[in-house]
């Protein structure tokens, strides 16, 4: 029986996890109320079925509704009607007959050029042949006007006909040569040209594209009655420029003929449309003629049956359910008051209630990233943004709901925390957008198999080509859940390639997408992904260069160490690659005073000979606090710069401890000045970097290792860091120390990895029996 005792301590716990952890609760309220935003109300989603599935109850209309077309069918109508709205056209006569007169306004300027050009000819022959008489200057004064005058007409031409003066230059109509010896000639020229002018003009230039007109008929206004004629009956420029060019080659036949090209021109620079398009009054009349079409294509009753239950919904009742739904929405868009309130709340309950499903298994199991207050907003951050798209992709943009990039979120959360995180993220987010969408059933299958794949592709990033492969895998991913659906609803193939398209394309861009993201996610919220932890194994690193220059032993020791927290890592599914890389980084302080550590100490020398026990206590425990100035120094992450202080913990620097109590003569010795500063591993993988490094320098110190002397001290070692409580406060189990400590003859944990480094064979009682 609960007593009241005991509700009120879950009273004041429930108080403290409260007042812990306010900012983040306030985040997820936050959450919810932005999600709730893209919400429609949902009382319609109880009607939410897709094409062939089966009806769980009976569907009766509540109230008459209109039965809407489908898009095509709709699509369709409203093509028709545009189809059967004329096009509006005026005759332009005024402008025929501007362009009749400019045509013989640049004939006439021709003729004067000409005029010009043989009046100039004959005073240039004349002032020849006055050359030496006394009326040369009076002639000469006549030849500089006529040269004047030809210059001011050559100008003229060349201002108001640009195009028509840079073909001159390979055929000119200019100068009196063959065909256009006379002006005869000449006149006749102009009234072909203008005959085919007003050929094409009876028959009509338009000014729009013909095959930009999508009526069946165009109407012309000619002053009268209109005239109606179809598309294709009527010319625009490139139409008319082509029949002009025929009715010129078949008036000169000689395709040396200068007329052909220099007429065809002439037309192109003077044929203009007839035809004027009213835009304005066509648009409007269009508009009016979509605003009547009816959308609806029937009437369902109230209390008529729509389909009985445990019937296959097929393409007219999805049509009617979709039509039903979509006037329980305009209903419910209509509520004011109270309803309005208690629909709201309804929603934020659900929406609180699926978002719960994550965030209670990472206060649950992962409560030290629930605690960081910056971890917990850029989770919201992404459930927000996912929920955002799916509203814009598929009710903004009418793109197809596979194009959502849940996927993307599923790999960034796997990549920046692990793929348990990632798989319940996944199944949250999943589960609000297949909600937001309709309840679509097969949507969320899909999208929450392929991100199974691609979580499992990237829980292990090792190198950047894993992307490549996710994308392979996603891929075929792909196609399998597409055939599982069209198999099992009886669909064939052309059904379901539109679906398959767009999921290759989404499995194409989702990695490209998710590597881009990591970086900017990294800076931005101070989180270390593997792909970093990758970049810091390299040796090339300035501080592991340095490391191997200035402490090799150091640098040596510090490999051993991470091969041998990587194999206990993996032993208890813990990030082996983030121990290795703490191993590499662990004891970079020693590169401050290498000389003063025995694995740097080639010569023989011992440093510490001539310093005090606390002296000697106090270099060995600086290299923590050396180490942390290097770490913040060269950048190190944070994840990566823990493992300097943790790996000592709060232990005691034991060889000196020990030698300062032998000389005290029963004097007091001051614990703390041989106490390593903290704080204490607080991760599985900092825990197992102190183990690990401890076991290394005991093992490396047993004369003639043999298994069941390393095992002593491993077993010794494990003992000691329990009994002096360093591992309080990281989440090992005994379980966790068995499975580090590994089996002598077994593939995992310590005991493999420290028999391959030191070469020990496994003797056993029986074999040491023989040889005695």
């Amino acid at each position: 029986m609960i007593t009241s005792k005991q509700i009120q301590n879950s009273i004041t716990n429930a108080k403290e996890v409260l007042l812990k952890n306010s900012v983040q609760i306030g985040i997820l309220i936050v959450l919810v109320i932005v999600v709730s935003l893209f919400f429609h109300q949902g009382r319609g989603l109880q009607y939410s079925y897709q094409v062939d599935d089966i009806t769980r109850d009976p569907v009766i209309a509540p109230f008459n509704f209109p039965i809407l077309k489908t898009q095509e069918k709709l699509t369709i109508d409203l093509d028709e009607a545009l189809r059967s709205e004329p096009y509006l056209f005026q005759r332009n006569q005024e402008g025929v007959q501007n362009q009749i007169i400019a045509l013989r306004e640049y004939f006439l300027l021709v003729t004067k050029i000409r005029s010009a050009s043989d009046q100039l000819d004959k005073t240039k022959e004349l002032l020849y042949r006055y050359r030496h008489d006394e009326k040369y200057e009076e002639v000469r004064s006549m030849y500089r006007a006529d040269s004047t005058t030809r210059v001011v007409l050559q100008n003229q031409y060349e201002k108001d006909y640009p195009t028509l003066a840079t073909e001159n230059e390979r055929f000119s109509i200019l100068d009196p040569q063959e065909p256009f010896q006379s002006n005869q000639s000449l006149d006749q020229f102009y009234e072909e040209l203008l005959q085919i002018c007003k050929n094409r003009w009876a028959e009509g230039i338009v000014d729009i594209d013909v095959a930009a007109i999508i009526s069946d008929e165009v109407s012309i206004d000619q002053g009268d009655i209109p005239i109606l004629l179809k598309p294709e009956e009527l010319n625009d420029l490139n139409i008319a420029w082509t029949h002009s060019k025929k009715e010129i080659n078949s008036l000169y036949s000689d395709e040396a003929d200068i007329r052909r090209e220099l007429g065809y021109n002439i037309l192109v620079e003077f044929m203009k449309p007839n035809i004027i398009y009213g835009k304005d009054i066509t648009e409007r009349r269009q508009k009016n003629r979509l605003d009547i079409v009816p959308r609806n294509q029937g009437i369902m009753l109230k209390n008529e049956m729509i389909i009985d239950a445990n019937q296959r919904i097929t393409p007219d009742i999805y049509q009617k359910l979709t039509s039903l739904s979509i006037a329980i929405g305009k209903l419910e868009n209509r509520e004011k008051g109270w309803d309005q309130v208690i629909s709201y709340l309804g929603r934020l309950m659900m929406i609180a209630v699926v978002i719960s499903f994550f965030f209670t298994f990472l206060l649950t199991y992962r409560s030290y990233i629930f605690s960081d207050k910056k971890l917990v907003l850029l989770i919201a951050l992404i459930f927000a943004i996912i929920i955002g798209l799916t509203d814009l992709f598929v009710f903004r943009f009418e793109f197809s709901e596979y194009l959502i990039p849940i996927s993307v979120a599923a790999m960034l959360l796997t990549i920046l925390f692990d793929a348990r995180i990632g798989f319940m993220g996944t199944i949250s987010i999943t589960l609000l957008s297949g909600i937001l969408i309709g309840n679509n059933l097969e949507f969320i299958i899909t999208i929450i198999f392929i991100s199974s794949v691609a979580m499992y592709m990237v829980r292990r990033l090792r190198t950047r080509s894993q992307f490549i492969t996710t994308i392979i895998a996603m891929m075929v991913a792909s196609l399998f859940v597409v055939l599982a659906h069209g198999l099992y609803k009886g669909h064939v193939w052309p059904d379901m390639q539109i679906d398959l398209i767009y999921l290759m394309v989404a499995s194409l861009l989702t990695p490209i997408i998710t590597y881009g993201l990591i970086g900017i996610v990294e800076v931005t919220f101070g989180i270390t992904t593997d792909l970093t932890l990758l970049e810091l194994l390299d040796f090339n690193h300035p501080l592991l260069k340095r490391m191997q220059r200035d402490a090799n032993g150091t640098f040596n020791h510090s490999i051993v160490v991470g091969n041998l927290a990587e194999a206990c890592a993996d032993a208890i599914n813990a990030r082996s690659l983030l121990c290795r890389v703490g191993a590499y980084y662990h004891d970079i302080g020693k590169m401050v005073r290498p000389e003063y550590f025995i694995e740097n100490q080639f010569s023989g020398e011992n440093k510490h000979d001539g310093l005090t026990e606390s002296m000697s206590a106090k270099i060995i425990r600086n290299h923590v606090s050396e180490g942390l100035k290097l770490a913040e120094e060269y950048g190190l992450p944070k994840i990566i710069s823990d493992f300097i202080p943790m790996h000592h913990g709060t232990t005691r620097v034991e060889y000196f401890y020990r030698k300062a109590l032998e000389k005290s003569d029963g004097k007091a010795v001051d614990e703390y000045a041989f106490r390593y500063p903290g704080p204490k591993p607080n991760s599985k993988e900092t825990g197992i970097l102190m183990l690990c490094e401890a076991i290394e320098a005991a093992v490396r110190s047993i004369k003639e290792p043999d298994i069941f002397k390393v095992e002593e001290m491993i077993d010794k070692i494990f003992k000691m860091r329990l009994d002096d409580t360093q591992l309080d406060e990281c989440p090992l189990t005994i379980d966790d120390l068995r499975r580090i400590k590994g089996r002598v003859d077994g593939q995992t944990g310590m005991l493999p990895v420290l028999r391959g480094i030191y070469h020990i064979r496994i003797e056993y009682p029986e074999e040491k029996q023989i040889a005695v």
